[in-house]
C-alpha cells in the first residue's frame, strides 16, 4: 500500500491525492481501493491529521472535511492538515459501518494488518504512516444508521496527568455542548487509541446520527473542526467565543443500556433526559405474540442520556441508550 503523495515534501499549498490499497477481485485483477487524501500546508507548524468517514454511514464530518479542502486558502495556515474525508471509502460509498469489501469494521481493526484485507491494511497504512507525522488528529462520529448522539467531544481516559490535561483542554475548545472523557469503551482497536498510543494528541467528536444530516449538526461539525483548528495554534480563530462545555464522563459498563429481546423497543425518555437509576427506559414489544406482556427496560445508574437508538426493531444485545455522568 501506498501513498500518492510525498508525506515527508513540505511543499506550500494544496495538494490531493489517494492512498492506494491493493485489491484484486474477479472484475479487476490489478485494482486497488482509492482512498482519497489532501494536504494543505502554510507557514511551519504542527500537523493534524483530520478524518471522517471512519464509518461510511456518519456524515457531518465527511461534509465539513471536503468543505475545508476546497475552500481554505492554505496560505492561512500555521502548520499542515493531512485530510482524508472518506477515510473507509468502500463503506462510504455503501453508506454502511463496516466494508463491503471485507466485512471490516476500522474503528475495530487498529494497529491494522499489512497482510489482511482492505480494511486491515488501511487500519496498518494510518497508524505506521500517518500518525507519527501528526501532533494533532480530530476523528469525525455520528450515530450512524442505529444511534443518534448529542453533539459531544470526546477523548480516552489516560492515567497520564499531562495528557489527560491536553486532551481536556482540546475538548473544551470544540465548541460543542458536551465534553465527555470515555473509559468504559476502551477499546485500544480504535484510531484514537492507536493515536494516543503513538504520542498523538488524539480527538474523537459524536454529533447527530440516523443516517441523515441536519443544518445543526452540520453546523456543530464545522465548530468543531475550527475549535480544534484555532486550539492546536495552526488557523487563526474566528468565530465569537462559545459557552464552555459540560464536562462528563462515561466511565463504566453500566452507562448502557441493552435490550434483553427480539421485539419493538418503545422509548420512554427522549435524547437529552436526565434519568435516575432504576427508572423506566422504555419497554420491548412482541413481534409475533400481540397478547405477551412487554419487557419493561430500566437504567442501571443515573446520567443524562447522551446516545439513544433509532430503529425501532431491536435484537438481543442492541443498545438502546447509553449515559453519561458528571466528572
Amino acid at each position: 500500500m501506498r501513498c500518492d503523495l510525498d508525506l515527508d515534501a513540505r511543499i506550500p499549498g494544496r495538494r490531493t491525492g489517494w492512498l492506494r490499497i491493493p485489491h484484486s477481485r474477479h472484475e479487476s485483477g490489478y485494482g486497488i481501493v482509492p482512498v482519497p487524501i489532501a494536504v494543505l500546508e502554510g507557514a511551519p507548524g504542527p500537523t493534524v491529521l483530520l478524518t471522517a468517514g471512519n464509518h461510511g454511514d456518519e456524515y457531518e464530518g465527511q461534509v465539513v472535511l471536503r468543505d475545508l479542502v476546497r475552500d481554505l486558502d492554505p496560505a492561512r495556515l500555521t502548520g499542515r492538515l493531512i485530510v482524508l474525508p472518506a477515510l473507509n471509502l468502500p463503506a462510504v460509498l455503501a453508506g454502511r459501518r463496516d466494508s463491503p469489501l471485507d466485512g471490516g469494521n476500522l474503528n475495530r481493526l487498529f494497529p491494522g494488518d499489512p497482510e489482511g484485507g482492505p480494511t486491515g491494511m488501511l487500519a496498518h497504512f494510518v497508524t505506521t504512516e500517518l500518525l507519527p507525522r501528526a501532533t494533532w488528529a480530530l476523528d469525525f462520529h455520528s450515530g450512524g444508521s442505529s444511534m443518534e448522539y448529542l453533539s459531544c467531544a470526546m477523548a480516552r481516559a489516560t492515567d497520564d496527568a499531562a495528557l489527560a490535561a491536553r486532551l481536556e483542554a482540546a475538548m473544551l475548545a470544540m465548541r460543542l455542548p458536551l465534553a465527555l472523557v470515555v473509559q468504559a469503551t476502551q477499546d485500544a482497536r480504535t484510531l484514537p487509541a492507536a493515536g494516543l498510543a503513538r504520542g498523538v494528541i488524539h480527538l474523537a467528536c459524536e454529533i447527530g446520527g440516523g443516517g441523515t444530516l441536519t443544518p445543526a449538526s452540520v453546523a456543530a461539525a464545522e465548530a468543531a473542526l475550527r475549535g480544534l483548528l484555532g486550539h492546536a495554534g495552526v488557523l487563526a480563530p474566528d468565530l465569537p467565543p462559545a459557552p464552555p462545555p459540560r464536562l462528563m464522563r462515561v466511565a463504566g459498563s453500566d452507562h448502557f443500556l441493552f435490550a434483553t429481546a427480539r421485539g419493538l423497543f418503545v422509548p420512554e425518555v427522549a435524547l437529552g433526559a436526565t434519568v435516575a437509576a432504576g427508572q423506566r427506559a422504555g419497554r420491548i414489544l412482541s413481534l409475533d405474540e400481540p397478547d405477551r406482556p412487554p419487557i419493561a427496560l430500566q437504567f442501571g445508574r443515573a446520567g443524562l442520556v447522551v446516545c439513544r437508538r433509532v430503529p425501532a426493531q431491536v435484537v438481543p444485545g442492541d443498545c438502546v441508550a447509553h449515559l453519561a455522568s458528571e466528572a
